[in-house]
């Protein structure tokens, strides 16, 4: 070999596995107090949303009764999930300095029941193309072990870089269930091709799914909308929840923005 790549600290180590396989596991520093707080907290917020748009049976009707919508929203305890600063760091490095949180989502893998998510999917879904450079980077933090038995991520690996999803024998022969400790984070290319495994355990497997994009992709539920003004003068986290990438509302607004961006 005339030339090899060096992974110089472990940041480089996660973003030289996220370019060549699609993803990697990262040790978050939560404890299991902290990890097991987070599931508490995801429930709380899921009993409340499915009061506040009319119950249980109505999320269920429309499909999300296993998923938890923006808990930071709802809960700021979720901020810190959005902020491990060692997975800004791999999300920066692969998508550049501006980052954006595009959404935060919980999401519940029953006991022995079917789940929405065990199809083969995108991140950023129904896209069939690849690029030259990541467009976003998913991290799935693992409330529970992630194990065959509990429904594990089942990847493709490198499926980032293929615009098709491959046929159904070739998919068969290369999945990867991707085993993760509770309080660890799944990271990989929000266009890698992965499932939810079926939980063939006795509890609910939980997570939450957060994908970080650049800014050209719209937010799925507009987080300085939701958040009012609560972080909107917050220097650390105020660019990361889209509150620089509102779209102007008025040729005036536009203007009158670039004005104050370039001091005039």
């Amino acid at each position: 070999m005339l030339e090899r790549l060096q992974a110089a600290d472990a940041t480089a180590f996660h973003v030289e596995r996220i370019r060549l396989v699609g993803y990697t596991v990262v040790d978050t520093g939560f404890s299991a107090g902290e990890t097991a707080d987070f599931g508490a907290r995801l429930e709380r917020v899921l009993t409340r949303q499915a009061d506040e748009f009319g119950g249980a049976e109505r999320l269920a009707a429309i499909g999300d009764a296993a998923t938890v919508r923006c808990p930071l929203a709802y809960d700021d305890a979720f901020v810190r999930l959005a902020t491990v600063p060692h997975l800004l760091a791999i999300c920066r490095a692969l998508l550049g300095d501006y980052v954006v949180l595009m959404q935060q989502n919980g999401v519940i893998n029953p006991a022995r029941q079917p789940h929405t998510q065990v199809a083969y999917h995108r991140d950023l879904p129904y896209q069939h193309f690849t690029s030259s450079r990541p467009l976003a980077v998913s991290a799935l933090f693992c409330i529970d072990p992630f194990t065959p038995e509990t429904g594990a991520t089942t990847v493709l690996p490198a499926s980032q870089h293929m615009a098709q999803f491959p046929s159904a024998p070739v998919a068969e022969a290369l999945e990867v269930s991707v085993a993760a400790a509770a309080g660890s984070f799944i990271v990989f290319d929000s266009m890698l091709f992965h499932r939810a495994g079926a939980n063939r355990s006795d509890r609910p497997r939980r997570a939450v799914n957060q994908v970080f994009t650049i800014p050209l992709i719209a937010q799925q539920i507009s987080l300085p909308d939701a958040l009012g003004d609560r972080y909107a003068d917050d220097p650390a986290v105020r660019r990361l929840f889209g509150y620089d990438s509102v779209p102007a509302r008025s040729v005036l607004d536009w203007r009158e923005r670039r004005a104050r961006r370039i001091g005039s």
